[in-house]
C-alpha cells in the first residue's frame, strides 16, 4: 500500500494542529484525544490500532519497545522522532514524508527523523 492510504491512530502526544494537516492531505485519523483516551496506556493503543489496522503516529518510543523487544502485535508504527517538536516543524516534516508516498505494508516501523526515514520492515 502507498504511505498517504494508510489508516492512523494519533497518540495523545500529536497536536491537534498536525492532526489538522494530516486529514487536509487526506488521510483516516482516529486522534486519542477526540476519542477521550487520555492515559490508556501504550499496550492498549497499540491492540486498538492493529485491531482497526492502523498505523500508531507517535513521539513516543515505546510503542516501538513494546513491538520489537517484548513482542506486541501491531499493525505498523510512524515514530517522529524529531528534535523541534513544535506543531509547525512536525507539519512540515509530515507534508515532506507524506509527499513522498512510500510503498509501506503491515509491520513496517518508521522512524522520522529531521533528516531521514529509517524503514523496518516486517520480518514476517
Amino acid at each position: 500500500m502507498k504511505l498517504l492510504d494508510v489508516k492512523i491512530l494519533a497518540d495523545e502526544n500529536i497536536s491537534p494542529k498536525v492532526i489538522g494537516f494530516l486529514r487536509k492531505i487526506g488521510l483516516d485519523v482516529l486522534d486519542v484525544k477526540e476519542q477521550h483516551w487520555y492515559g490508556k496506556d501504550d499496550e492498549a493503543l497499540l491492540d486498538i490500532a492493529n485491531r482497526d489496522h492502523r498505523f500508531v503516529l507517535t513521539h513516543d518510543s515505546d510503542f516501538g519497545t513494546l513491538a520489537v523487544n517484548k513482542g506486541k502485535p501491531y499493525y505498523g508504527i510512524l515514530y517522529l522522532r524529531l528534535n523541534n517538536l513544535k506543531s509547525t516543524n512536525v507539519t512540515q516534516i509530515c507534508g515532506h514524508v507524506f509527499r513522498k508516498d512510500l510503498d509501506i505494508s503491515p509491520g513496517t516501523i518508521m522512524v522520522i527523523e529531521e533528516t531521514r526515514i529509517r524503514i523496518r520492515n516486517p520480518s514476517f
